[in-house]
């Protein structure tokens, strides 16, 4: 069987999170109730564990650039969610529909800086 990159890997998870933005959209727009979205992201992480599982095994530059993106993306949710999205929750009159979309959109976001981050220090060596 052949090996999945960790490349691959990391935007597989991304193109998941962005399940989660949709979700919350369907949610809000259709005001659906069902089950059905438990059982797709159980599925889901089911195929994220079994392609982690197949995927190349993390050497000492892999997991040192994983850190580095983790970093990066750490930096940029503190300034995403503490300085852009924090404000709405204590503001009166603000939509919590637009801070449902601004949190789930930047897990979205975040999910695919990493990714990004990754790809580029993965591609270019760590400088």
């Amino acid at each position: 069987m052949k090996k999945i990159s960790l490349r691959a890997l990391m935007f597989v998870q991304a193109i998941i999170a962005f399940c989660i933005p949709v979700y919350y959209h369907l949610m809000v727009v259709y005001k659906l109730n069902s089950n059905a979205p438990v059982w797709i992201v159980i599925i889901l992480l089911a195929v994220v564990s079994w392609l982690k599982k197949n995927s190349d095994v993390m050497d000492e530059y892999a997991k040192k650039t994983v850190q580095i993106a983790d970093a990066i993306c750490f930096k940029a949710a503190l300034i995403f969610m503490g300085i852009i999205i924090f404000p709405f929750l204590l503001l009166d009159g603000t939509s919590p529909y637009l801070t449902g979309y601004l949190l789930t959109g930047g897990i979205f976001i975040l999910v695919l800086i990493r990714a990004i981050v990754f790809y580029w220090i993965d591609k270019n060596g760590m400088e």
